[in-house]
């Protein structure tokens, strides 16, 4: 019976565990710009971008430090701000802008990494548009069974498009009044792994003849991934 249990305790010794991988996070701290300024990359990661001089118009990512979270400032003057008092962590985040009607701008992998989870929350554009029917002439105020979701798609690899994540940052459905303004936290381990670049794209129940009504941005922090071996 000694014997026996010997064998027990060196069948659980804690060697026999493998250890487990230390998670990394990206807080978007690395740049010294005043306010804003387009598109962000280091070692791991290169957020897309464009811009049209011609014109002073913009879509994809951009870093940003402006908080406002008085409604009355949510015009497309103020589109940077974050409608919080604060970032996820430090004082800088990620402002994403969805513009269907070009090139898509993605989240590019230089690194063989797997996206963890990520924080969101609203603009101070976004939040005033959907919840003041009198502040932005062409959306409308949310009712029941609207949505606001962003949706994020791996591209490359063995990891397609069935991957999509789907993350509602503003949920009317069945009831529902649900809004990312504190930076929630949504996971990202649905779209698998071995992927190149990740689509993000926005999706409103706010729709017209011209397309979308509501502001289609989302303020990004504190992604999280696995660095694979």
């Amino acid at each position: 019976m000694f014997a026996l249990a010997l064998l027990g305790v060196v069948a659980c010794e804690p060697d026999s565990v493998d250890p487990q991988p230390t998670p990394m996070c990206e807080s978007f701290e690395d740049f010294n710009a005043l306010d804003y300024y387009y598109g962000y990359e280091n070692d791991t990661f290169r957020f897309e971008y464009f811009y049209n001089e011609e014109y002073a118009y913009w879509g994809g990512f951009a870093c940003s430090n402006i908080k406002d979270t008085n409604p009355a400032n949510g015009l497309f003057a103020n589109q940077y701000a974050v409608f919080n008092d604060s970032a996820a962590s430090g004082s800088k985040f990620l402002l994403y802008y969805y513009d269907a009607y070009n090139a898509p701008c993605d989240i590019v992998l230089k690194k063989d990494v797997t996206l963890q989870d990520v924080k969101l929350n609203l603009t101070t554009y976004t939040y005033a548009s959907i919840s003041d029917e009198n502040i932005n002439d062409f959306a409308r105020k949310f009712e029941d069974g609207d949505y606001l979701k962003v949706v994020f798609t791996p591209i490359g690899g063995y990891s397609e498009s069935a991957n999509k994540v789907e993350c509602y940052v503003v949920d009317y459905r069945d009831g529902k009044r649900e809004m990312a303004t504190n930076w929630n936290e949504f996971s990202l381990t649905g779209l698998g792994q071995s992927y190149d670049r990740v689509r993000v794209t926005i999706e409103t129940t706010d729709v017209g003849e011209w397309g979308a009504n509501t502001p289609l941005y989302i303020c990004l922090d504190d992604l999280t991934y696995f660095v694979e071996e």
